[in-house]
């Protein structure tokens, strides 16, 4: 590790943990960091760059795809002890729970043609000063561009109005 980067964590620890116990952050403050003056005279930190929220919701999402594959391997593997249980006999698994896994994750830079359409018919459906989307002109949209017939694009838009 870097020191200044181990001393820059340690000064946004004491400071972010000064309304909870400012004693021991006074005491990080003055006796490792050797600040001259109290932490109760220093500034809250700010961040050094905006907030970019995109990757915030990047985190989000791989967040809910890992736990959508792991409550997957979970059920998996009830499944397969309960069928162990029933038949009273071991047979060959389908694959060794104890063995290492990995999986490959594609990330797409933009939708599919059929998306972009669905996007752009909720947008010019939008009305700004009601803050809500016209569900027939989405509709009438739809049958215009020929996804109305697409069962995918409903819950697509159900789900990009939820978002």
């Amino acid at each position: 590790m870097h020191r200044d980067l181990v001393l820059y964590w340690i000064r946004m620890a004491s400071l972010l943990v000064t309304p909870i116990a400012p004693h021991f952050a006074e005491h990080i403050w003055t006796g490792i960091l050797r600040e001259s003056s109290s932490i109760q005279l220093a500034l809250w930190p700010t961040p050094a760059t905006p907030i970019d929220s995109t990757i915030i919701e990047s985190g989000a999402y791989m967040r809910g795809t890992v736990k959508t594959i792991r409550d997957a391997e979970i059920s998996f593997l009830r499944a397969m002890a309960k069928a162990r249980g029933k038949k009273g006999t071991q047979e060959q698994k389908p694959f060794d729970p104890t063995k290492p896994k990995a999986i490959r994750i594609y990330v797409a830079t933009q939708f599919p043609k059929w998306q972009d359409q669905c996007v752009d018919s909720v947008k010019q459906s939008y009305v700004k000063d009601e803050d809500r989307v016209d569900d027939p002109k989405v509709k009438q949209l739809l049958i215009e561009s020929g996804l109305i017939k697409d069962k995918r694009a409903m819950p697509f838009i159900q789900l990009f109005k939820v978002n």
